[in-house]
């Protein structure tokens, strides 16, 4: 069992450089521009700020101000519904599907260059450990949450 100081000592370092520190830029784009062009790529189909909204969970007004960085961008084709004339429906436009293939394909780039430097290996047993401490944490939040 590890001893008091140590688990100190991880905390510590953990609370000095946190892992989370490292992935932050991919999860701010994960909340922008990035997640919307995924999303409207995936679904294949024109849908309302709503249903972005609902998927990204951030609110209509931050999906009303990406929206219109895209539009400005003309990543996105908006397009009045066919049921109601009053709701607006999303699709990529061309530009916008190059422009997430560019993107996806730079994030294929980076990943390959931190495989490359840290190795497969490494890389295996981190997202392992990663698993595994995610689930320890979870298990134990449900405790503290019972108490």
């Amino acid at each position: 069992m590890a001893t008091r100081e140590y688990i100190v000592s991880v905390m510590k370092r953990l609370h000095e450089k946190p892992p989370e520190d490292a992935f932050r830029r991919f999860n701010d784009d994960n909340a922008g521009i990035n997640c919307m062009l995924k999303y409207l790529e995936q679904v294949g189909r024109p849908v309302s700020a709503g249903e972005i909204s609902g998927y990204m969970h951030v609110s209509t007004a931050r999906v009303s101000f990406l929206l219109r960085k895209m539009s400005d961008r003309n990543f996105i084709i908006r397009e009045n519904s066919s049921k109601d004339a009053r709701r607006l429906m999303i699709s990529l436009s061309e530009q916008g599907k190059a422009e997430f293939i560019r993107r996806r394909e730079e994030m294929v780039d980076i990943f390959g260059r931190i495989i490359d430097r840290i190795g497969e290996e490494r890389m295996e047993e981190f997202i392992s450990i990663s698993n595994d401490i995610k689930i320890v944490m979870n298990e134990e939040m449900k405790k503290l949450i019972k108490d």
